[in-house]
């Protein structure tokens, strides 16, 4: 994924999320400064990006396919997964 769509889908979720760096570093066990390194398009290895994603999905963001992007993010709907 390049650095500019990993940056807009993780700084997007969190804020679908509402979690502040925060709050979701604290909930995802990991640090601040692994957040913003997500947040600014790094890659991070594979194990972490998971713990990240589950609580992004535990707060109700569902990442989807996207046509132009690899995927992308929205709110999770009302009877969804």
């Amino acid at each position: 994924m390049p650095e500019f769509e990993r940056m807009m889908l993780y700084r997007t979720a969190r804020t679908l999320a509402r979690l502040t760096v925060r709050d979701l570093a604290a909930e995802a066990d990991v640090s601040t400064a692994t957040i913003t390194k997500l947040e600014n398009g790094k890659e991070l290895k594979p194990a972490t990006l998971v713990k990240i994603r589950d609580v992004l999905e535990k707060n109700g963001v569902e990442f989807i396919p996207h046509k132009t992007w690899d995927e992308w993010v929205q709110p999770r709907l009302e009877g969804g997964a």
